[in-house]
């Protein structure tokens, strides 16, 4: 974790607190001298301006290994919390979908930061602290020794006693702070959750019901925080009586001594002095217990993160095809998500620059194939092959560079338009970037915006109407001119115009481009070169539009149906406005129900 140039940081940081601790020794043994000058009749006025002199030397020496101290155990915490965090994310940027799927947002957002946070709190104090908490006692000990052995044993008859005590109370105290941060990571995934879902929450009515499992879940948080804390305390307040029990024998059986002439007042002096130099790197100690616990519990977290093993990984030769075709291959593929199968022994080609339409129920397999060709995942079982490669001989990011995907859910970064549509390819110029709004049908409604491109839309886009979104995802794929295109149509959601715009945006954007198309309004496929219709994972049909209808098999059906509710929802339309009138005019409503079937029907 701490490498190279940082282990020089750090050991200076260890230097400059053992030379600030070491300070310490030096005022009361030069008080001590003073206190036996005054005795033996030999002070003077010089011997006084020599101490001061000394003691200002002291403190200035003090003051800036303090400094220095300070600045170079935090300058180390913040590159670790740096590098660990920087390293965390990149990691995570490794893993698999299947990954994902199994994480909370919010849970791997506090092992990301709040954990690694913990950790650059131990590194920044509990390191140095603790070899001063070791050293400087040791030190002082050593100096009382030479002055009073015997006093010097009876003072630190309380540490042993201490050091039992604490070690038999706070032999759990990891897994307890464990448990906290478990907890707290639940909680923030709780909270991100809630956020994120609030449009839900409000119109289902479900405020007061998600405010209660938050307050559940922090309470759980509060109650784990105070029991952890509770046998945290403990060793300081021991230290702290410890202290005491320690200074008390210095002062009876010192006092003792003294009164009795076998110890002088001085020695008596440094003795009260560095009793209360000693014990106080030992109730740091115990403080720094407590951060070393927790730490520790963060830092298992974060490195049982960064022990995942990422399910998709290049390969050892990566191969990057110089003059490749762009054609799509899936080769007896079967593929499962958790033991439960959803591709079976599937085989079709895109040719180069064809348009292939995947459609089907729910969970019939279309997504899934669309998440096989960008490598998401790998089949179980057969191969899928881009370019005549199996993709897990080609090199990740060649492939991943060469395919632009337009999905049905739209996610935008919060930033600008600008920033959205340049995440296509960031080194874009002004003037493609405007062409690839433009050839979205984006630029007319960006240009109404209150700044233009440079406008801040929101978190996912909140400030964008949903087909003012979709256009901005087609400019993105436009301008990153990718050669393969994934396209899970989204014009189901849009008014009438709004699709026709999106509708032109993608004729423009599949030109020339070896495309997949995710259908769910089937009349926007009519003119793919070829439809895949797909049943539990299989591929039950295959061909063009018209020929899939004149087999009146699965295609045909769907096309029926679809045809039956578009005129539905033409009906419901209609229905509206007839009802209003007939009320008006005093009829029954149902007669117009009646007269409005029958347009539509034809009858």
């Amino acid at each position: 974790m701490i490498q190279g140039r940082r282990r020089r940081q750090m050991a200076l940081t260890v230097l400059f607190g053992l030379l600030f601790s070491a300070t310490t020794l030096v005022p009361p043994l030069l008080i001590r001298r003073l206190i036996l000058w005054i005795t033996d009749g030999a002070a003077a006025s010089g011997s006084l301006t020599w101490i001061v002199a000394l003691l200002l030397a002291v403190y200035l020496v003090r003051g800036v290994c303090r400094y220095y101290y300070g600045q170079f155990s935090h300058r180390v915490a913040y590159q670790v919390l740096d590098d660990l965090l920087v390293r965390v994310y990149r990691h995570l940027q490794t893993l698999s979908h299947r990954f994902y799927n199994q994480q909370r947002t919010g849970s791997l957002i506090a092992r990301s930061i709040n954990d690694i946070d913990a950790i650059e709190d131990f590194i920044a104090h509990g390191v140095p602290d603790l070899v001063m908490a070791v050293i400087i006692p040791l030190a002082m000990l050593g100096v009382l020794f030479t002055l009073s052995p015997w006093l010097t044993l009876i003072v630190i008859i309380p540490l042993p006693v201490a050091a039992l005590v604490i070690y038999r109370f706070t032999g759990n105290i990891r897994a307890m702070w464990r448990r906290v941060r478990s907890g707290s990571a639940a909680l923030i995934a709780q909270v991100q959750d809630s956020f994120a879902g609030v449009t839900e929450i409000k119109s289902f009515g479900q405020e007061a019901a998600q405010a209660q499992a938050i307050a559940m879940r922090s309470a759980e948080f509060r109650d784990a925080s105070i029991a952890a804390n509770k046998v945290s305390l403990l060793p300081a307040g021991i230290v702290e009586v410890t202290g005491g029990l320690g200074m008390l024998l210095a002062v009876w059986i010192g006092g003792r001594f003294a009164l009795a002439g076998s110890m002088n007042v001085a020695d008596l002096f440094v003795f009260v002095s560095y009793l209360g130099h000693i014990y106080q790197p030992f109730l740091k100690l115990a403080d720094i217990g407590d951060v070393l616990h927790k730490a520790a519990a963060s830092c298992e977290r974060v490195f049982e993160l960064l022990d995942v093993k990422p399910d998709i990984v290049n390969p050892s030769q990566p191969l990057t095809p110089t003059q490749p075709t762009w054609s799509i291959e899936f080769r007896h593929v079967s593929f499962s998500y958790n033991d439960e199968p959803v591709l079976h022994d599937l085989s079709f080609q895109v040719a180069p620059g064809e348009m292939v339409a995947l459609v089907g129920a729910t969970g019939a397999g279309k997504t899934t194939i669309s998440r096989l060709v960008e490598r998401f995942y790998d089949p179980q079982a057969g191969a899928v092959l881009v370019s005549g490669h199996d993709l897990r001989s080609l090199d990740l990011d060649f492939l991943r560079r060469n395919i632009a995907a337009v999905m049905q859910d739209v996610f935008l970064f919060h930033g600008t338009v600008r920033q959205n549509i340049l995440f296509g390819r960031p080194t874009a110029s002004e003037a493609e970037l405007i062409a690839a709004a433009q050839a979205a049908n984006a630029a007319e409604f960006i240009d109404q915006l209150p700044q233009g491109y440079d406008t801040i839309i929101g978190e996912r886009g909140v400030r964008l109407s949903g087909g003012q979104k979709q256009r901005l995802s087609i400019a993105r794929a436009l301008l990153k001119d990718a050669p393969i295109l994934i396209l899970d149509e989204a014009t189901s959601a849009v008014d009438v115009e709004t699709e026709g715009l999106i509708q032109q945006a993608i004729a423009r954007l599949t030109q020339q481009r070896t495309t997949l198309v995710i259908a769910h309004r089937l009349s926007t496929i009519r003119h793919a070169d070829k439809i895949l219709v797909l049943d539990h994972g299989r591929i039950v049909e295959m061909g063009a539009h018209e020929a899939l209808l004149n087999q009146q098999g699965h295609y045909a059906r769907m096309v029926r149906a679809q045809n039956v509710a578009e005129q539905w929802e033409l009906r419901r339309e209609l229905t509206a406005p007839a009802q209003a009138a007939t009320q008006r005019n005093g009829h029954h409503p149902v007669d117009a129900n009646v007269q409005t079937l029958s347009v539509v029907s034809g009858k």
